[in-house]
């Protein structure tokens, strides 16, 4: 009986309505007090150290397509065509021996050379376009022997290409630096640091000069068609010059492919490439329009044509660019800010000194 006395009643069941969790839930939210709204600027959201950390998964997100081939009804009709200028020549060279051998002679004597001058320029041409071809043989074999522990095969790789290049002091360093100890992939890591830097910094200090060049003229020159066209053509001769940095010679037809390759890289390029030389770009463009409309024209068009550099030092190099030594367009819009700045103090000051000489003469 004690026992039951003193010990604690038995509480009845509580049950819990929706709106005592509402309650509650008030309660804990009044007891953390609102923090004040963070104002954040678009430069937060949009830097290069942000896109540059984009993922590499991204870079395969946009592919160009393949080439279309020929249809094959437009084959047959260029194999019509050829079979009719021959018919043609070969009945035009029977009259004409039927009617005098003197006439006959000559014209056989003006299609023979022009015939000898064609294929002559044909092979040339061919052999132009054939070594263009094998630039990218080569980045995918050089990419290959990167990884290889095997010894002898990158020698007799990089012999042919080194044979180009001019007997310089990069091309003895790397034949001292090359042993019989060193493995494939430890013999194209020498040429390509030894070597093939060498022939970048020739490359970029070209592009940078052309890239400069092209900056000034569009924001002095008030003629924009004019300035575009001699641009066009300053950019084809920069290509050139380029290649031939590589030791290699373009044709008529190797460089339109050349170019060709350049427009369809640029516009099917790595999404976070372009996304971060778009944002260097229009950040560089727009400081520079708060200054002047003719200097951001000429900051992009420089930039555009260094972005075309580039672009063919990629395509022209035998070893592809890694991330480490790929050339940047952030590191050419600061020359051409330097440039362009230079441009516009020296304008100034003989804009300056034009306005006081009428003073001078009244005085």
């Amino acid at each position: 009986m004690n026992e039951s006395t003193h010990s604690s009643p038995i509480k009845k069941s509580q049950i819990f309505t929706e709106s005592d969790l509402i309650v509650t839930q008030e309660a804990h939210s009044k007891a953390d007090p609102i923090k004040p709204a963070k104002p954040f600027e678009d430069i937060d959201f949009i830097c290069e150290k942000s896109l540059i950390e984009l993922p590499a998964s991204m870079e395969d997100s946009i592919k160009p397509a393949t080439p279309k081939r020929w249809s094959l009804l437009a084959r047959l009709s260029i194999i019509g065509l050829v079979f009719f200028v021959i018919v043609q020549t070969v009945m035009g060279l029977i009259d004409s021996l039927q009617q005098s051998p003197w006439l006959f002679g000559f014209y056989a004597t003006v299609l023979s050379i022009v015939s000898v001058w064609a294929m002559v320029l044909t092979l040339k041409e061919w052999r132009k376009l054939v070594n263009l071809k094998k630039v990218s043989d080569h980045q995918a074999k050089a990419e290959r022997l990167s990884q290889s522990m095997q010894m002898g095969e990158a020698k007799q790789f990089l012999a042919p290409i080194l044979a180009k290049y001019p007997n310089n002091e990069a091309k003895q360093q790397y034949l001292q630096a090359c042993s019989h100890e060193h493995n494939d992939a430890e013999i194209v890591v020498l040429f390509e640091d030894i070597v093939l830097s060498e022939r970048d910094l020739l490359a970029k200090k070209r592009v940078n000069r052309f890239a400069a060049e092209s900056a000034l003229l569009l924001a002095a020159s008030p003629l924009a068609a004019l300035d575009m066209a001699i641009i066009l053509w300053r950019n084809q001769k920069m290509i050139n010059e380029v290649a031939a940095i590589y030791a290699i010679e373009l044709g008529y037809w190797s460089r339109i492919k050349l170019i060709r390759s350049i427009v369809v890289n640029l516009i099917y390029a790595g999404s976070t490439e372009v996304i971060t030389d778009l944002g260097t770009q229009l950040l560089s463009v727009e400081m520079t329009g708060k200054l002047s409309a003719r200097i951001a024209q000429g900051l992009g068009g420089g930039l555009l044509t260094a972005r075309l550099g580039y672009q063919a030092m990629s395509l022209c190099r035998p070893i592809a660019f890694n991330k480490h030594n790929k050339p940047k367009l952030s590191h050419v819009h600061q020359h051409l800010l330097g440039e362009l700045k230079q441009f516009t103090s020296s304008m100034m000051s003989k804009n300056k000194s034009k306005q006081t000489q009428p003073v001078d003469k009244n005085e």
